[in-house]
């Protein structure tokens, strides 16, 4: 599929081999990148599907026009990558979900830990943050922002999956090579602390429930830091082909 301009589509508006993009995306096509008839650009579904379009008509902020391919997975790994990270202070929540929304994580969970100083999350903003995310990045898939859980609420479902918590601790072994060393998998759950790291009942909580203690080298990472760097290194190694052009 040739490069196009990206725009998020109700998949309600796609009706056989026609389209309709109205509301603040048709605004944004029609009236600041100026989209004319004839254009071709990309709609993303949020649910992983691409589609390749033509535009027929501009009316205001109503575009219409015709489907010419879709692509299924499209720009999406091939291992799901679930994260968990503790409640983060002012912008660094945001930085988290746009950057590991872009880097193609399945999931992102706040969790209210021993040591969060904020307690709580204003969940529209991180799901809007998202959905600018996956426009501009060009994926198909909208990952699943979740509203704050507790560390129980979000490990407890957890089986069958390859889990680490980033811990630094004589116990942490370096990420990059249990992830080298690892048998494939298809699903990958991380978990990283907030500022103040995690509290030693949530380490032998985690341990418990399966997680594995990694590091990510001899420097000290703030949070944000460290997400970004795990989510990184799991999506590389652990990618077992080509993600879908």
């Amino acid at each position: 599929m040739p490069e196009r301009r990206h725009f998020i589509i109700n998949p309600e508006n796609l009706t056989g081999d026609r389209f309709i993009l109205n509301g603040q995306e048709g605004h944004h096509a029609a009236r600041v990148t100026r989209m004319n008839s004839d254009d071709e650009i990309t709609l993303l579904d949020g649910s992983g599907a691409a589609y390749g379009a033509v535009v027929d008509t501009v009316n205001g902020d109503r575009i219409e026009g015709r489907i010419i391919d879709k692509i299924d997975r499209y720009h999406e790994p091939t291992v799901n990558i679930h994260l968990g990270v503790g409640i983060l202070k002012g912008v660094k929540m945001d930085t988290v979900i746009e950057k590991c929304t872009e880097l193609g994580v399945r999931s992102v969970t706040p969790l209210v830990l021993d040591n969060s100083v904020k307690q709580n999350i204003n969940l529209q903003r991180l799901k809007k943050i998202s959905l600018s995310a996956i426009k501009q990045c060009g994926r198909g898939l909208l990952p699943d922002v979740n509203d704050a859980q507790t560390l129980h609420e979000w490990s407890e479902n957890s089986s069958g999956e390859l889990k680490f918590m980033l811990h630094d601790s004589p116990e942490s072994a370096p990420l990059m090579a249990q992830l080298m060393a690892s048998t494939p998998h298809s699903e990958v759950r991380l978990v990283i602390g907030p500022e103040g790291g995690f509290s030693p009942a949530e380490v032998e909580a985690l341990s418990a429930a399966g997680f594995i203690q990694a590091s990510l080298g001899r420097r000290r990472l703030r949070a944000e830091t460290a997400a970004i760097m795990a989510v990184v290194l799991c999506e590389q190694i652990l990618n077992q082909g080509p993600t879908v052009e």
